[in-house]
């Protein structure tokens, strides 16, 4: 397991939620495994990260300042789970978009050029189908078919 990133009350740290973080993997693990995933509509950069402000840090936890949706006031934060500390919230929210962005353009990039790919192969296999559809059911389409 890899040291926690150091953090002071004051800064601004980026980390994954809860469900997200490293449970059995090391944090430079998850992080690279980021790098290709490819992002389901349902995890939004929201969902999977949050920015807070630092209040009080212990040595395995931290308390941030506010609440959200999945943190509640006054609840202990596992320091694996943070990614960086910035030292205002937008340096954090642009590192977080930078990083989200990372895996959206991959992910895009991969499933067009499959998607290309596989275009000639497609339209092979589909004109077979048809022709066996058209032999199987020649009442429908024409004896000529």
């Amino acid at each position: 397991m890899t040291a926690p990133i150091d953090i002071r009350p004051g800064q601004w740290v980026l980390a994954f939620h809860q469900p997200y973080g490293p449970y059995d993997q090391t944090l430079p693990e998850l992080l690279e495994r980021y790098a290709f995933r490819h992002w389901m509509e349902s995890d939004t950069k929201d969902q999977i990260f949050f920015v807070r402000q630092v209040q009080k840090v212990m040595p395995n936890t931290f308390l941030a300042y506010g609440s959200c949706r999945l943190i509640r006031e006054g609840e202990r934060l596992p320091r694996a789970n943070v990614i960086a500390a910035c030292k205002t919230e937008s340096d954090a929210e642009i590192l977080r978009d930078r990083f989200f962005a990372i895996g959206v353009e991959t992910g895009q990039k991969i499933e067009a050029e499959m998607y290309r790919r596989i275009e000639k192969f497609s339209d092979r296999e589909q004109a077979k189908a048809l022709k066996r559809i058209h032999r199987l059911l020649p009442q429908h389409f024409g004896r000529d078919a």
